[in-house]
């Protein structure tokens, strides 16, 4: 299991990791994320980034984590160079907001499933990272409801 405190480096800051179990990788959790007769599937949008998510059972989940995060750009965003650029920005930011995540999904007895997906052109990459942080806020907003 993955340790809910940040790790602390030399100099004695905390520092977030986001290590590979948290990583949405495979098929099987990422595709009934994209059913749309799906009632579990809900989705949160904010500016460029939507994201989709669902609970499952933590038997489900090979490595037991609180939450998996997946990222998702289209070709509409650029070349491949562009679109690993959007990537590298939305997981650091979900990296550095991942917090309101993990005290909202280790309540659960589920495992959070989720993948971001990027509607935007490269030009909405300087507000990329606010828009992920609001997102993961709203995200937290409708988990409490």
């Amino acid at each position: 299991m993955v340790p809910n405190t940040p790790e602390i480096n030399r100099s004695g800051q905390e520092r977030w990791s986001f290590p590979r179990s948290h990583h949405l990788k495979r098929k099987r959790l990422i595709e009934p994320l994209f059913n749309r007769n799906d009632r579990s599937v809900r989705s949160v949008a904010v500016g460029s980034v939507r994201m989709v998510y669902r609970f499952v059972q933590p038997s489900e989940v090979e490595n037991y984590t609180s939450f998996q995060i997946g990222v998702a750009v289209g070709r509409s965003a650029g070349s491949a160079v562009v679109r690993n650029r959007v990537k590298r920005v939305i997981l650091e930011s979900i990296r550095l907001n991942q917090n309101v995540l993990r005290e909202r999904a280790n309540n659960q007895d589920k495992v959070l499933t989720a993948m971001v997906i990027f509607r935007g052109k490269a030009a909405d990459l300087a507000e990329t990272p606010f828009d992920v942080a609001k997102c993961l806020e709203n995200l937290n907003r409708e988990l409490n409801k």
